[in-house]
């Protein structure tokens, strides 16, 4: 950028002499660029969920599957599906809470640089990225749907909010002079997951026939099913029909149906079968045993091997006898499962993005 002489008018656009704008402060026209953007992301879902309050919760609310929803993932689900229906899903009149926004901001004196900005939020879209490479303020990324290399702005960072390279982030992005950036803030998942998450988005993509007004409409059910991505990343497809059966059955028996407490019984399972390919006659025998071994050793829970042996209509020493197999590999399978919530925890530190997902939301419940 050309020098600007101090009294000319300030490129930014406020009218002033440069001498007494941004040539008077230590802060770069970019900066000010930046916090004006930040600022209006804030103001934009002040503005949706008092003067569209109605219309914005009916429209999230008619989009949300609660009886998949677990109490952790409803509040972060609520709040992106909620910027989704800003942008996207339209009155009776064909406006959105956007258009319905974009003029009031016509009202107001807005730098020409940001109104452009603003204005460019028509383009907003719905995506998951993954981070290729990270810099202080920006970021190079992949959008896993269309495969496009970005370079991201990475606005209103907290301290605290650690990204890293292989990381998959979800949320709605939006143009930013020659990067993109995500509106209000970004959902960061796990880098074990990446890989499952970009084959699957490329599933959802190719039903949808690699239709963007398809994929838009699709994306909150996608982002839900996101949410419920196992942390295991094993494969399935390994298991015979009796070993499935096994699952099943341990499944239907099983008290707690916590979306965490199934996975980890569902790797524990997949690495037995898979070490000591069992040759299963009695099915019931084995989903017994897998009960015990959760309960016992995974929830430390008392359980009376009587009663869960004439729950799954088996006599109690087929049960044991099979318990002293299983905890020959226990310890082995059980290591496995450690490191791999070591792995997926040390990428994702829930005290770290819960602040940054929630901060915006709290100042929408101050008063203008």
């Amino acid at each position: 950028m050309s020098k600007v002489a101090r009294n000319a008018l300030c490129p930014c656009g406020s009218g002033k002499k440069y001498k007494h704008c941004c040539g008077n402060n230590v802060v770069s026209i970019h900066g000010l660029v930046d916090q004006d953007v930040v600022q209006h992301m804030h103001e934009f879902i002040h503005y949706a969920a008092f003067e569209h309050e109605r219309f914005l919760q009916r429209a999230a609310d008619a989009r949300i599957h609660k009886e998949q929803t677990d109490e952790e993932t409803l509040p972060v689900f609520r709040f992106f599906i909620g910027i989704w229906v800003m942008f996207f899903k339209r009155y009776e009149n064909g406006m959105t809470i956007f258009d319905y926004y974009l003029r009031t901001v016509r009202k107001h004196a807005v730098r020409p640089t940001v109104y452009h900005i603003i204005q460019s939020w028509r383009q907003a879209f719905p995506t998951f990225v993954r981070i290729d490479e990270l810099h202080d303020s920006h970021a190079t990324v992949t959008d896993l749907l269309t495969g496009e290399t970005k370079h991201m702005k990475l606005l209103d960072m907290s301290d605290g909010f650690e990204l890293k390279e292989g990381q998959a982030l979800a949320g709605i992005f939006v143009p930013h002079g020659q990067y993109v950036t995500s509106f209000a803030t970004f959902f960061p998942l796990p880098r074990p997951l990446t890989e499952q998450l970009h084959a699957y988005i490329q599933d959802v993509w190719e039903t949808c026939d690699k239709q963007y007004e398809q994929w838009i409409h699709m994306y909150p059910d996608t982002l839900q099913n996101v949410l419920h991505f196992s942390i295991f990343d094993f494969d399935a497809a390994n298991l015979s029909s009796k070993q499935e059966r096994v699952f099943t059955l341990f499944q239907e028996n099983f008290p707690s149906q916590a979306p965490s407490v199934i996975d980890t019984a569902r790797f524990i399972w997949v690495e037995y079968c898979q070490t000591c390919h069992p040759v299963i006659r009695k099915p019931e025998v084995y989903a017994a045993a897998l009960h015990y071994i959760m309960a016992d050793a995974i929830l430390n829970e008392n359980v009376s091997k009587t009663q869960l042996a004439a729950q799954y209509g088996i006599s109690t020493s087929a049960l044991s006898k099979r318990l002293d197999a299983f905890y020959d590999v226990f310890e082995d399978i059980a290591e496995k499962v450690n490191e791999r919530l070591a792995e997926l925890f040390d990428d994702w530190d829930e005290d770290d993005w819960e602040d940054d997902i929630f901060e915006v939301c709290e100042d929408c419940d101050e008063d203008e």
